[in-house]
């Protein structure tokens, strides 16, 4: 663990603390925090001024920082997650654990705060949305349209920091309902709503921490999904993995192709997605 990482873990631990006894979490934790580590705040645009132009400027320990920062915001997240439990009381993976009390408006405040902002975006696109839940249409070819976003999409500069959580509607040749809202979600820690993994998972208390986040940019002609990655992805015409990598890599989970997804490794692949590709 770097001693940058600090102040993002004990927040995050401190969140892992507050019960819904204690009152809403931005009042009682996240303003206090932001008052108290005043330049821990404002290093997320430093970091973004630092590296717009250069995506290489990162250190690993700059990656390992956003990934704490990133370990915040996914505890907030629960929140704004349906419990597995609920719907299926059996599941002994099922993560109940509600996550610190938060309230939509509380949890994007404390963002802003660190210099993040809600993108305009397409009305869907992987990279900016991710399925969490799923209406299946009559007509098997309808394309993906969102209906419903549980928490926003969330940019620092023209890293993809946060993708919005989204219920959607969509024919089957797109979404497979029970594909895309029970796929194990990768680079992510941890989830209520479904199986998930990331590159900590296995390691101990302290070791844990020493994981870079994922970094998806935006630029005007071209999505760059996984830009630290060191190996480009193979055309998904080529081979079944190539397609299965594909899927994981555009949307982080799979959405439509049925496969054991429990133990696969997507993480060294990189791709660049033009932007005037059409979705469907």
């Amino acid at each position: 663990m770097y001693h940058s990482q600090l102040p993002w873990v004990e927040l995050y631990r401190a969140l892992l603390d507050l019960s819904d006894a204690d009152g809403d979490a931005y009042p009682t934790l996240l303003q206090p925090w932001l008052a108290r580590e005043a330049d821990e705040a404002r290093w997320p645009l430093e970091f973004a001024w630092r590296t717009q132009q250069d995506w290489t400027a990162a250190s690993s320990e700059d990656l390992c920082r956003l990934y704490a920062m990133f370990r915040v915001t996914s505890l907030l997240l629960l929140r704004f997650q349906q419990s597995r439990a609920d719907a299926a009381t059996d599941d002994a993976d099922a993560e109940d654990y509600a996550g610190p009390p938060i309230t939509a408006e509380g949890f994007l405040a404390f963002h802003e705060a660190l210099g993040l902002r809600v993108p305009r975006t397409p009305a869907y696109h992987p990279f900016f949305h991710e399925i969490v839940a799923v209406e299946t249409r009559s007509d098997a070819a309808a394309n993906v349209a969102v209906i419903e976003a549980r928490w926003p999409a969330l940019m620092l500069g023209n890293l993809l920091y946060l993708r919005a959580g989204c219920v959607v509607a969509a024919g089957a040749q797109h979404v497979i309902k029970s594909v895309a809202e029970h796929s194990t979600l990768y680079w992510t820690f941890r989830r209520r709503d479904r199986p998930c993994r990331d590159l900590s998972h296995g390691w101990g208390s302290n070791s844990q921490w020493s994981t870079a986040l994922r970094r998806d940019y935006l630029t005007p002609a071209a999505y760059h999904y996984n830009v630290d990655a060191g190996n480009p992805l193979p055309s998904p015409g080529t081979t079944a993995d190539a397609v299965l990598m594909h899927e994981l890599l555009r949307h982080r989970g799979l959405v439509r192709t049925v496969a054991d997804d429990s133990d696969l490794f997507p993480y060294d692949y990189t791709f660049v997605e033009p932007i005037a590709v059409v979705e469907g």
